[in-house]
């Protein structure tokens, strides 16, 4: 089964007007792919999509927060054999439904919706990192660039916060063929997609206290002028900060949190890890200097950021 990556989020909300103001802030382009909906693609065409909290195609929320979360996750693949794959691998017990375009959806252990198809995301690339070093400079003569937004080029994770960890880790490593790269014994699953190389597509968190939701979807990014400047932008737009700036040593990168009014927050990544199939995983103790080795913002830790899955 060749999962590629994040396709798709869809979101139930009940201020549209906010969580599409976010997402502009944010630097998605609107997308006019005729859905019904509205909707913003990260470069790669990756898409952010906002229906109706009581819209009822949608499935129900998991979690505390009934008002605006994320409902479905759509996660691309390499051909229509594998959704074949995946629908053989889901139906003996869970309601697989066909949509007009030969995808599938479906629901997970906990109730988050899922769905396949086809991958309709375009390979992007970064601009050439044009940094000066002390013994190699590629910028002579020149200034760098100031950078006042984000354009994020695709979507590299969601997180949930589960309080079943080893049935929700069984469900998409064992059955659906994601790929476990790193983790916090009895605590968390780093995941990929198996055709993908982000270090991971889909973490999988229990913080404790029987709680389980959807905490984050992160972005990359093409430079660090981008991480800072877009994170600039978002407070500068009146957007309030989760965590960050800072970097994470798991999968390397340098991360900006924003709380998002469509649910739980959004993130800007860039330097992350890319993995393949030689990479080797690790286990991690769970603890602040693990998560973040550096963080500018009051009171870094994972406390501050997986305690609770809404905030403001």
């Amino acid at each position: 089964m060749n999962h590629t990556g994040v396709d798709k989020l869809i979101y139930g909300v009940r201020d549209r007007d906010a969580a599409s103001r976010f997402w502009t802030d944010f630097g998605l382009e609107p997308d006019g792919g005729g859905s019904g909906h509205a909707a913003w693609c990260a470069a790669n065409g990756a898409t952010i999509e906002l229906r109706s909290a009581d819209d009822p195609d949608l499935p129900p929320p998991v979690g505390a927060d009934v008002d605006a979360t994320l409902r479905e996750v759509t996660f691309g693949v390499q051909a229509a054999a594998d959704i074949d794959a995946l629908e053989d691998a889901l139906s003996p017990d869970h309601e697989v439904r066909r949509d007009a375009e030969g995808g599938i959806r479906t629901t997970d252990p906990l109730g988050f919706g899922l769905a396949f198809r086809v991958t309709r995301n375009r390979p992007v690339a970064a601009p050439e990192q044009d940094v000066n070093v002390p013994g190699r400079a590629t910028r002579v003569n020149r200034r760098a660039p100031r950078v006042d937004r984000a354009r994020p080029l695709e979507v590299s994770h969601v997180v949930y916060v589960t309080d079943e960890l080893e049935a929700h880790k069984e469900f998409y490593v064992d059955r659906l063929g994601f790929r476990v790269t790193d983790m916090y014994p009895g605590r968390g699953y780093f995941t990929r997609c198996s055709a993908a190389h982000h270090h991971h597509n889909l973490f999988l968190l229990n913080p404790g206290g029987g709680k389980r939701g959807f905490h984050h979807v992160a972005f990359e990014v093409g430079t660090i002028h981008d991480l800072f400047g877009g994170g600039n932008n978002m407070t500068r737009q009146g957007w309030k900060t989760m965590l960050g700036p800072g970097r994470h040593p798991i999968s390397s990168c340098y991360f900006w949190y924003f709380h998002n009014p469509s649910g739980g927050a959004a993130e800007y990544d860039f330097d992350s890890d890319v993995v393949d199939d030689d990479w080797e995983a690790a286990t991690w103790e769970s603890k602040p200097e693990n998560f973040a080795e550096w963080c500018l913002a009051e009171g870094m830790g994972e406390a501050l950021l997986y305690d609770g899955i809404q905030r403001g």
